[in-house]
């Protein structure tokens, strides 16, 4: 059987929607997989069956930590890394010593997302910019030195790392078919509105808000779920004409949060036109419909791909205007439309974005280098 060994950038406790339904629970159907995470508060490693949990400061010591702690090394046919680019150079010097196949995956161009934040805030040098030309070159080269290079899209690929020349596998933010929910029906009058996850600059939500300071209807409520509560607090207090409609929560519990989706019937996922939020499909989308619960969202080609506008989502352009227009004929439907749109979201979803059916190509792929 072949053996993989998955390095996430996760520490121990956290829950994650895509590490757990691909590796720890589908590609195990077809493979042996150990993952490894990491924590800040431990001083060795763990592991229990398949898991093993490394002290951050030992990264770049990783196997012989495993080693250490019974894991035998050698046994591995592949190693697979997550945008780590230090564990990769540590992991790529050792693979003639334990004679694996070395794998990149990158989830989010985290390098490219700290400049574009540094020119949304107008503070980008051309330090910065020649800092990230080198970066990327550096780590394209790493990168050519794997086996495969698994992007969440091509176009990422193409549009971050075109110099990458070898295999590419690429895997996108999807559903698990085994943890679809079926929407609450009931939750009042209002339109109740959600918003989950990180709120910046970068994002420009104020874009999202002034649509709805444009909008006459006043028969709607916003809930915001995000970790960046002292930033969203300052943020809404900018609009005191619709403060009262919108309700703020701080994100603690992953399990908790699914609840709360399905209380609501509109997922927010408006994101600026700009490359790193368009080479992807926003993992809040997948949580949306995950619940049956629609998405208004940016009108990329990422989305468009998937989603057709007023079939099982609505899509529009990152501008208020645009925004509000789609809101005004939002608010117009009754919830019965809502329901029916969420639920051929998550049908189209279960068709060409399921973890299941990633899991089982994924196996094909990996066994075939």
């Amino acid at each position: 059987m072949t053996r993989l060994l998955y390095i996430t950038d996760r520490e121990e406790y956290s829950k994650h929607n895509f590490i757990g339904p691909l590796f720890e629970k589908y590609l195990p159907e077809y493979m042996s997989v150990e993952t490894v995470y990491f924590t800040k508060y431990k001083s060795c490693s763990q592991s229990t069956g398949n898991r093993h949990v490394v002290p951050e400061h030992e990264k770049t010591n990783l196997f012989q930590c495993l080693q250490n702690n019974g894991v035998d090394v050698e046994k591995f046919d592949m190693v697979i890394v997550r945008n780590m680019h230090d564990v990769l150079e540590y992991v790529l010097n050792n693979r003639v010593k334990y004679n694996f196949k070395v794998g990149y995956r990158i989830s989010f161009p985290k390098i490219t997302g700290l400049l574009e934040r540094a020119r949304s805030e107008n503070r980008a040098t051309l330090f910065q910019i020649l800092e990230h030309k080198l970066k990327t070159y550096t780590k394209s080269k790493l990168i050519n030195r794997c086996d495969v290079f698994l992007p969440t899209s091509k176009q990422m690929q193409e549009m971050y790392y075109p110099d990458v020349r070898i295999k590419i596998f690429t895997i996108p933010s999807a559903i698990d078919p085994a943890g679809l929910k079926e929407k609450n029906r009931d939750n009042g009058e209002k339109t109740v509105f959600i918003h989950k996850g990180t709120l910046s600059k970068l994002r420009d939500f104020e874009e999202v808000l002034e649509a709805f300071c444009l909008l006459d209807n006043d028969n709607w409520i916003m809930k915001i779920y995000t970790k960046d509560v002292k930033y969203a607090t300052e943020m809404i207090k900018s609009y005191p004409s619709i403060q009262k409609n919108i309700f703020l929560y701080d994100i603690s519990d992953r399990e908790e949060l699914t609840e709360y989706i399905a209380d609501c019937d509109i997922g927010l996922a408006m994101l600026p036109d700009i490359s790193i939020f368009n080479t992807s499909v926003a993992l809040k989308i997948m949580d949306y419909y995950s619940n049956s619960v629609p998405a208004l969202m940016t009108n990329s080609a990422q989305n468009s791909m998937i989603f057709d506008d007023g079939e099982n989502g609505w899509l529009c352009d990152f501008d208020r205007k645009e925004i509000k227009g789609k809101l005004e004929e939002i608010l117009k439907l009754p919830k019965e439309k809502f329901l029916q749109v969420g639920k051929k979201g998550q049908e189209r979803l279960l068709q060409v974005r399921n973890y299941k059916n990633i899991a089982s190509n994924l196996a094909k792929f990996l066994k075939s280098l």
